[in-house]
């Protein structure tokens, strides 16, 4: 009976951690594929956005457009 429990604690341990591993790496990569954007408003608060790392953030007040861009054509 102790084997058996044993095995079992054993077996659990093994396969929790891969998921216990690659909880962090993908929380890493997904804050490294990503931006934080910033525009100040004429009122002097500070609106702010995510996008990818890749893409240009797009603001336009005037619109109350806020928004990511692409590689592409830019804010268009």
């Amino acid at each position: 009976m102790l084997r058996m429990l044993a095995f079992f604690a054993l077996a659990i341990a093994i396969i929790a951690t891969p998921f216990a591993l690659g909880t962090t790496s993908t929380a890493q990569a997904a804050k490294a594929a990503s931006k934080v954007c910033k525009h100040k408003l004429m009122s002097g608060k500070i609106k702010t956005w995510t996008c990818g790392a890749t893409q240009p953030c797009c603001a336009s007040e005037l619109l109350g457009y806020y928004t990511c861009g692409s590689k592409e054509l830019g804010c268009l």
